[in-house]
């Protein structure tokens, strides 16, 4: 059940006023076009609403996962320790600095943020940085094991997922995070043995994508698995080429993801506030 707040009735009144006055300001549409999205998202708001979406995608281990956002000023936002990921507002994201320094917010910098700082230092791709204990992607990281493709909405990142397995207890410190980041190269994803999984995104809109496609990729792969070894036809690698084209050329362009945007707000207006 979602934590209740003393202010959620004025809350949600004031995120659906947000909506309804972005929608008129869109104004008509010729015959034939196409909006997929009648409102804008501030950064806060892209990264408290990500936050709900991928709860509903197995990215759900209570308030323990991580999600940062490079700014252009160079500030970081984040996601606070306190709050899970399925109660997340705009309103709660924290902004630090480079050094994981709290520039404003009312909660608490994730202790595991060295992992993110190491991100956005050494990979320049690393504009969206994700750490979690997802479902599906834990239950690889205990086997020490990549999931294969089996199904295509999985084949969205390709086959190239690289598996870190020196476990150290956990990314706190500097060094063992460094290391973390340096194993995936220049992947997109990583299972981290006996932990979770870790994403990097050049976008909000690119980490949510890489995101599902990373857990449908291990459920799928893990009820396979579970038929039995000799069960199972793999995606081949020019079938797996050839939608990782197509999504870099962007031809599905934003349904998807504007659609999933538009089930939470209508959910829970009070996500943008």
């Amino acid at each position: 059940m979602r934590r209740e707040r003393a202010d959620c009735g004025g809350r949600m009144d004031e995120g659906e006023a947000i909506v309804n006055e972005q929608s008129r300001n869109f104004g008509s549409l010729a015959d034939g076009e196409q909006k997929t999205l009648y409102f804008t998202l501030s950064p806060e708001a892209e990264l408290a609403v990500l936050a709900r979406m991928l709860y509903r995608e197995g990215y759900n281990d209570h308030n323990w996962g991580h999600i940062s956002y490079l700014q252009d000023d160079g500030t970081i936002l984040l996601n606070p320790w306190e709050v899970p990921w399925d109660e997340m507002r705009a309103s709660d994201v924290l902004r630090i600095d480079d050094q994981g320094h709290l520039l404003s917010g009312r909660w608490t910098v994730t202790p595991a943020i060295a992992l993110h700082l190491a991100a956005h230092r050494l990979r320049k791709d690393a504009k969206v940085a994700i750490h979690h204990h997802s479902r599906w992607g834990t239950v690889w990281g205990a086997l020490g094991e990549l999931p294969d493709v089996y199904h295509q909405n999985g084949a969205q990142l390709g086959r190239d997922i690289a598996l870190y397995n020196e476990y150290e207890s956990d990314v706190t410190h500097a060094e063992a995070a460094e290391r973390n980041v340096l194993a995936m190269g220049d992947r997109k994803a990583a299972i981290l043995a006996n932990h979770g999984v870790f994403v990097v995104a050049g976008s909000i809109k690119e980490a949510h994508t890489m995101c599902v496609s990373l857990e449908e990729r291990a459920r799928v792969a893990w009820h396979v698995k579970a038929l039995g070894h000799d069960k199972g036809l793999p995606m081949q690698d020019k079938a797996v080429d050839s939608l990782v084209a197509s999504i870099r050329a962007g031809r599905s362009g934003n349904r998807f993801y504007h659609a999933m945007i538009r089930r939470e707000v209508l959910a829970d207006a009070s996500v943008l506030t």
